[in-house]
């Protein structure tokens, strides 16, 4: 899972830095990138607390284990979306 969320951060990073070659406006990679992984960083926290509370599996509602991907999964998956955005902005900023 983690490698997957990598490889759809560097998609979307990808993505971000097409359109601020096409159109010439680097400041995309700030306003667009940074936004995407503050989501996806505040998304990890949540997950994470939400496997904290509600344990890795379980729902509120039932004792089975129905689901099938673990919360703690998720946290990871979308963490790791949030490294190569949170990267360009802060590269970004840094060579601003």
């Amino acid at each position: 899972m983690i490698k997957k969320g990598f490889i759809a951060g560097i998609v979307t990073v990808g993505i971000v830095l097409a359109l601020a070659a096409f159109t010439g406006k680097w400041s995309y990679l700030y306003f667009v990138s940074g936004p995407m992984g503050a989501v996806s960083l505040v998304l990890a926290l949540a997950y994470l607390i939400d496997s904290i509370v509600l344990g890795s599996t379980g729902t509120f509602f039932s004792a089975k284990k129905t689901r099938k991907v673990s919360r703690v999964e998720d946290a990871k998956r979308f963490g790791a979306i949030a490294v190569p955005n949170v990267l360009a902005a802060l590269i970004y900023v840094a060579a601003g």
